[in-house]
């Protein structure tokens, strides 16, 4: 059925006197319908490659007890490291007994790395020696060309040899025997070539991380709960293969750097942006989104059925891969609220991160003049029916946001700020949020420019014609890069966040002076103050006198050229040299 032919009949129904919540069930099955996810067809993918070979560690009858129960056909490597974890166990003779064909090696102090396909075990010998347990195992790989390694792990240890909240695709701590064949049997089936998406685009120019060796931002870092990420060469660098697409380092991100790549935000926003546009379009009144990742999916759907017919579910990879920018551009979209689903097996550095976020929301909120509940983790147990405080939700854009990810928080709210005609007076913003202002301490500020050598995103920036260092506000994301950098202890950060639009955006000039002009072609080069400090501090040094003191009055042009003058005219002089 066509949009002309539906629309007419839902607007035939609400003329009929049916009740809201059905005019709201009606134009979300439309909406839901009729909204098609333009994710990418043929995403950017990452291959692993497994053959099975499995590799048992921990102690010596947990694991032989973990052989003994392997699909037929699997045979593993044995490697003890530790002492036997229950010798009065019954069945402790007869697994020995099934598993007296297998070799326990034994190596201490282990490391593991590596991934699905391409796991590496270290361990030290009896010599003290840390050698690699493939390379022993799998000799006859290494005299063909290829790096020896295991494929998958099994890990039965007391301490797991990954000390993450989600690790690596093929690896399986077993904390306990409970339903030890069925586990087992899973993670041996992990065998052939298997696919998974390339999540995220990075672009190195944007990133914040570090500038001419000056750490800055690390909220990335700081909250992948599959280490995928590492600092590398003074960059941030992304193991795919690592990677499970949590969307935690994009939604922590300030700049935009690392951005979630499946689907992009672009896309999801235009999603956002039909779907609300949809619902209204059908007749539904206040629509209220609920954002869950395909590991909620099904308690949410469970939860839906007993929600009010305003609730729109937006499916999504990961709930954390939709940051602030992409909830506050669904209100300004005309969405009454948005409500993030995490479920209970979400790793404690990402729900941390939402958290925050969720803390930076609720400030921005209040100064767009709405309510903190317009955006706010998803509770099942709250009373889902009570009304959302504020004004009535519109859709403010005629359009979906396609700027960066900074320009489209701001311009949603703006639209929302403007909307409800929210605060004049600067927000304080929770510690960690990257929004705020720079303080000079303008008599100290010798107008170096070490500041703008290091600003990633151009909020510090030179005047140009003239020495002076100018301030844009909204593009200043507290990453510390400039405080760090001055020689002089001259920049102070600020956190806020300016909701007046103007005065956020504005240029900001925090130092300007007169420039110094070259005495012999009257070129501007330096700041004035600069080259009388400099000559105050050389007035009595040997080697600044008479010519050398007009010298610093030159543009270094004009001073390379004065030094070979006297040469350039005497060649005997130049045989000299």
């Amino acid at each position: 059925m066509s949009t002309e032919q539906i629309l007419p009949n839902l607007t035939s129904n609400l003329a009929h006197g049916a009740g809201a919540a059905e005019h709201n069930a009606r134009a979300r099955a439309y909406a839901l319908q009729h909204t098609v996810k333009t994710d990418n067809l043929i995403p950017a993918t990452v291959s692993y490659q497994s053959q099975g070979r499995l590799l048992l560690v921990g102690p010596e009858d947990r694991i032989r007890r973990a052989a003994s129960q392997l699909p037929a056909g699997v045979k593993p490597t044995l490697l003890v490291t530790e002492a036997v974890h229950d010798a009065e166990a019954a069945d402790l003779e007869a697994i020995f007994d099934a598993t007296a064909s297998l070799t326990a090696l034994t190596l201490r102090e282990p490391s593991l790395t590596g991934y699905l396909g391409q796991f590496q075990l270290t361990g030290l010998n009896g010599q003290g020696e840390r050698i690699s347990l493939a390379a022993l195992c799998f000799p006859q790989q290494a005299m063909v060309g290829s790096e020896p390694r295991f494929d998958l792990v099994a890990d039965l240890g007391r301490v797991p040899l990954f000390a993450l909240e989600r690790p690596p695709v093929g690896y399986l701590h077993l904390a306990d025997d409970t339903d030890l064949a069925e586990r087992l049997a899973e993670l041996c089936a992990l065998t052939g070539i298997f696919d998974k998406p390339r999540y995220f685009r990075l672009d190195p120019e944007a990133c914040a991380f570090t500038a001419r060796g000056v750490p800055g931002c690390s909220r990335c870092l700081d909250v992948c709960p599959s280490d995928a990420l590492k600092p590398i060469n003074g960059r941030i660098q992304i193991d795919p293969h690592l990677c499970q697409g949590f969307g935690s380092c994009a939604t922590a991100c300030p700049t935009g750097a690392i951005a979630y790549h499946q689907p992009d935000a672009n896309t999801s926003g235009d999603y956002l942006y039909r779907l609300l546009k949809h619902y209204r379009e059908a007749g539904g009144d206040a629509p209220q989104l609920l954002i869950a990742g395909e590991s909620e999916r099904e308690w949410v759907e469970t939860e839906l059925t007993r929600l009010p017919a305003n609730w729109l579910p937006v499916w999504v990879e990961e709930s954390a891969s939709l940051g602030i920018e992409s909830w506050f551009a669904a209100l300004a979209y005309g969405a009454s609220a948005v409500h993030i689903a995490l479920g209970d097996d979400t790793p404690a550095s990402v729900r941390a991160l939402v958290e925050r976020e969720l803390a930076s929301a609720a400030v921005l909120l209040a100064g767009a003049g709405l309510a903190a509940n317009r955006i706010a983790l998803f509770n099942p147990d709250a009373e889902q029916d009570k009304p959302i405080s504020g004004q009535p939700a519109v859709a403010l854009l005629d359009k979906p946001l396609k700027g960066d990810k900074r320009e489209n928080l701001f311009a949603a709210f703006d639209a929302l700020w403007q909307a409800n005609e929210g605060s004049r007076e600067p927000l304080a913003v929770p510690h960690g949020a990257p929004y705020g202002s720079v303080e000079l301490k303008e008599a100290d500020c010798t107008l170096c420019m070490g500041c703008v050598a290091v600003c990633p995103s151009r909020a510090l920036h030179a005047v140009g014609h003239a020495p002076g260092l100018n301030f844009i506000e909204q593009d200043c994301i507290q990453c510390g890069m400039c405080e760090k950098a001055c020689p002089e202890q001259a920049i102070v950060l600020t956190l806020r966040l300016q909701p007046v639009p103007e005065a956020r955006r504005a240029v900001q000039s925090l130092k300007a002076e007169e420039a110094a002009c070259c005495i012999r072609c009257g070129k501007p080069f330096a700041p004035a103050s600069m080259i009388r400090r400099i000559q105050q501090k050389l007035a009595g040094h040997s080697h600044f006198q008479n010519e050398a003191a007009q010298r610093l009055l030159m543009c270094e042009e004009c001073r390379v050229k004065d030094v070979f003058a006297a040469l350039a005219a005497d060649p005997a002089a130049q045989l000299k040299i």
